[in-house]
This record gives C-alpha cells, structure tokens and sequence, in this order.
C-alpha cells in the first residue's frame, strides 16, 4: 500500500494504516502543496480549522518530499500546540494524551518527513496498534499499483471515510466535521477510536 507522507493525518489516511499495519511511504514524489503532507485540519469553535506547517523548498516547485525542510522562522509549533489545546480540552480523553503529543511539538526535526514518521508512530501507540511504514527507493508511477493513497487522499477531493458520526466538540455549534485529524478521534473516541479505524 502507498501513502504520503502526512502532518498529523486524517482518519482516513490512519484507516488505511491500521487496516493494512504496514505502508510504504513514497518520499520521491514531487512535493504538493496544500494537501495533508504539512497541514491537518482539526474541529475549532468556529468550525473546520487549518493547522499548516511552514516549509522550505530546496529546489523549488521542482522539490521532491524527502528534500522539504520546516522553517522555523515563525513560531508555528507553540500556535499548533495553543490551536490544539483550545479546540479539545473539553473533549473526553485530552487530559489523557495530552502530554504526549505536546511532547511532538517541542522536538526540532530537520525535514518534514522525519517529523511526520515520528508523529504518526506516537499516535500508533496512544491508538493502540503495531505499524511498520517502509520508504519507497524512487517514485512509483501513478495507477501502477493497486492500492495507492497518495493522491487520492486529499483536503481538496471526497474523502474516504466511512463518514460515520461519533460526539466531537462544538458539534452542536457546527454539525459533524468530517475526516478530521486523528487527533480528533483521539481526544473524542480514546480507545474506542480503534474500533472506529476497523470500520
């Protein structure tokens, strides 16, 4: 199975990762901006809220992904981290993890792949399941393979969820936001968010 790289991925994205429990990575593509490789989208008091991660570009648009660097020139981290603890910690489970994914903020990671692999083997583990993400050796040529996410799973296109509804903050105010982040089902689900990865 092939996935992008992805910034605190959607739930649709970590399905396919729990489903499978092994992925390969394709760090060879040209990079694409404005998709879930630097950016998620998480369940705000206003509504759908974009968290995007700042990057630099080697080489330009021509810049494949395992080239991009984060650019710590604005302080993106601590405004994540702050977006984050506002929008749930009224949520059922944010005491419970949140130590440990304020801990991801506070490492400086060279590229936004590395940073990416170490996010998603975090919430593996606060999700509860084993994961093994390979890196493919060059690009793999579109629809040569049959299960290949890494444009299909995208903010811009329909997602892939099963669009099941399950109790997010501010539903009340803004009706039910789909194919969050993760960390969306983390801090509302807990270890129920497993079961909902299986359907």
């Amino acid at each position: 199975m092939l996935l992008s790289t992805a910034y605190f991925p959607p739930i649709s994205w970590m399905a396919k990762l729990y489903q499978k429990g092994e992925a390969n990575l394709d760090l060879w593509e040209t990079y694409s901006k404005q998709s879930y490789r630097n950016r998620c989208y998480i369940a705000a008091a206003k509504g759908r809220m974009t968290l995007s991660v700042p990057v630099k570009k080697p080489q330009g648009n021509k810049s494949i992904t395992k080239e991009i660097l984060i650019d710590y020139s604005e302080n993106w981290r601590q405004i994540h981290w702050r977006s984050i603890k506002s929008a749930y910690q009224s949520s059922p489970f944010f005491l419970y993890y949140q130590d440990e994914v304020e801990a991801l903020f506070q490492n400086k990671y060279t590229s936004l792949a590395e940073m990416n692999e170490k996010i998603i083997t975090v919430l593996a583990e606060l999700l509860g399941f084993a994961v093994k993400m390979n890196h493919t050796f060059s690009f793999i040529v579109p629809e040569t393979q049959t299960e290949d996410f890494r444009f299909s799973i995208h903010p811009k296109k329909e997602n892939l969820s099963t669009k099941k509804e399950y109790i997010q903050v501010f539903q009340e105010k803004n009706g039910f936001l789909e194919d969050l982040s993760i960390l969306d089902l983390l801090f509302n689900l807990g270890p129920e968010a497993l079961m909902y990865l299986e359907e």
